[in-house]
Order: structure tokens, then C-alpha cells, then sequence
């Protein structure tokens, strides 16, 4: 099996279409409007992981199917979920644990949450050809 750089430049700048948006509406919440880091990380996250789906099922994944979409929606809600929970007690034990400005934090988030994300979405979108290839 050969390495999937392709479909990682995919996942990776579909995904910073809703990163770049979820940071932009971090910093407006916390900078501007005086919302609590947290907060605004929250509303942040649910912007990102909700522009991604499609994204990432129609284009980084190439999975045109629509037979199992019931299931992925279930699935990738469920990584959402995981991934949110993760990435908020990340942030919170680097900011106010370790002291870390909070942005800062959440680039380190970022890059860790990516990863499981792509990890696991690779499983969620395989048609039954990936799949069978996978390990």
C-alpha cells in the first residue's frame, strides 16, 4: 500500500478551510466580544467539524455513496464528539496548567486532534475497496 499524500493535501486543506474559520470566530469571541476562551473554543469547534463533513466525504475521500451516509453522519458524530472533548481538556490542561497563552494552545490542539481525525475518517469514509485494503 503506498502512501496516501494526495488524500492528506485534501484532508488537510479542506480541513483548514474550517480551522481558519473556527480561529477567526475564537478570537472574535475572546478578543472582541470578551467571551470566556472556552467558550468561544466550543462554538469554534462546532463551526469546524460541521463544514467538514461534506468536505471531507464528497472531496478528501472521494466517496460519492449516499447508501451509507445514515452511518458515517453517526460515526464522524461520534469522532466529533471524541475529538471535541479531547481537544477542549487539551486546551484547558496547556492553558492552565502549563501556562501557555491560549492561541498557542490551541495550534498544539490543533495539530493533535488533526491527526486522530484524519486516522479515523479514513475509516469512516472507505468504500468496501478501501476497506478490504486497509490493515
Amino acid at each position: 500500500m503506498k502512501f496516501p499524500y494526495a488524500q492528506i493535501l485534501r484532508f488537510c486543506s479542506s480541513g483548514a478551510i474550517g480551522v481558519l474559520l473556527g480561529y477567526l470566530i475564537l478570537i472574535v469571541l475572546t478578543e472582541e466580544v470578551g467571551v470566556w476562551y472556552l467558550a468561544s473554543a466550543i462554538v469554534a469547534s462546532i463551526v469546524n467539524y460541521t463544514s467538514n463533513f461534506l468536505f471531507h466525504k464528497y472531496w478528501t475521500f472521494k466517496d460519492r455513496e449516499s447508501h451509507e451516509i445514515h452511518r458515517q453522519i453517526g460515526k464522524y458524530a461520534a469522532m466529533v464528539v471524541f475529538l471535541f472533548l479531547l481537544g477542549i481538556t487539551l486546551l484547558y490542561i496547556l492553558v492552565e496548567c502549563l501556562r501557555l497563552w491560549y492561541l498557542f494552545a490551541q495550534l498544539i490542539v490543533t495539530g493533535v486532534v488533526t491527526v486522530i481525525s484524519y486516522l479515523i475518517s479514513r475509516r469512516i469514509f472507505a468504500n468496501e475497496k478501501t476497506a478490504a485494503s486497509s490493515p
